[in-house]
């Protein structure tokens, strides 16, 4: 799965054999990843029909002299930062290790975003990229009533709700959320965070989810991409919060 990953860097690197012929690129492929010769072709035709590298013959009438190039798209997979979504492998192997306690759904959600993005499905991206954003609030706000039990009363009645909106529920939480904010770590309930979270929630689950005719355009699918991955990672850290808060309760209640 990691094959992709590394053939973008080998072939961004100066002075790399990039050639058509099996002896040229592709073996050079088998031996910097240990894969076999025919994984080594899958992954650069399935680069191609990704539109992150393409075929050029530079004026050479035989094909084994026609070299893989680099797109403009592949040069930004390769030199893009953390979270660079033209590098589907490359964002989820960095959003397991960064976030090992995502949520298997919103994780799930997450590769189909990223599959939506890459196919050019960006209203598509948008959609399930809401959804793992919204199982994510879920997970905090459960959390949250579970360890504040009265106090987050008004929190309750919004998610045990089925009228209620995600909006009406998102407000609800922060609403609770505000008075402790300078007792959580790593300013996990910071206002930057709660504005893209609900950014998140608003653009792509309840604009984009809906029939009402609203574009999706690349860029916009991009940046939230690229952005998505920090927040989904703090607010699963603040639901990871309360639960050790509930956690220890219990461990103090048995003693």
């Amino acid at each position: 799965m990691q094959i992709r990953s590394q053939v973008l860097r080998l072939m961004a690197t100066p002075h790399a054999d990039s050639r058509f012929h099996a002896a040229y690129l592709p073996q050079s492929i088998a031996a910097a990843t240990g894969c076999r010769p025919h994984e080594a072709w899958e992954a650069l035709w399935g680069l191609l029909a990704d539109g992150l590298i393409y075929l050029d013959p530079e004026r050479q009438p035989a094909s084994d002299n026609w070299r893989w190039k680099l797109s403009e798209r592949g040069r930004r997979a390769v030199e893009g930062g953390p979270w660079e979504p033209y590098d589907p492998e490359g964002y989820l192997r960095r959003l397991r290790r960064q976030v090992p306690d995502l949520h298997p759904i919103a994780y799930q959600y997450m590769q189909e975003a990223l599959q939506s993005f890459n196919a050019g499905c960006y209203l598509a991206c948008s959609v399930m990229l809401g959804v793992a954003a919204e199982q994510v609030f879920i997970r905090v706000a459960e959390a949250m009533v579970a360890a504040l039990g009265d106090s987050a009363e008004k929190l309750r009645k919004e998610l045990d709700n089925p009228k209620s909106s995600q909006n009406a529920r998102f407000q609800a939480l922060r609403a609770r959320l505000e008075p402790l904010r300078n007792t959580l770590p790593d300013d996990l309930g910071d206002n930057l965070t709660m504005d893209a979270v609900a950014d998140l929630l608003r653009v792509t689950r309840n604009e984009a989810g809906h029939p009402r005719g609203r574009a999706v355009d690349e860029d916009t699918a991009y940046t939230h991409l690229q952005l998505a991955a920090r927040y989904l990672g703090k607010m699963t850290a603040l639901a990871e919060h309360f639960t050790r808060q509930v956690a220890a309760r219990s461990t103090a209640a048995g003693t």
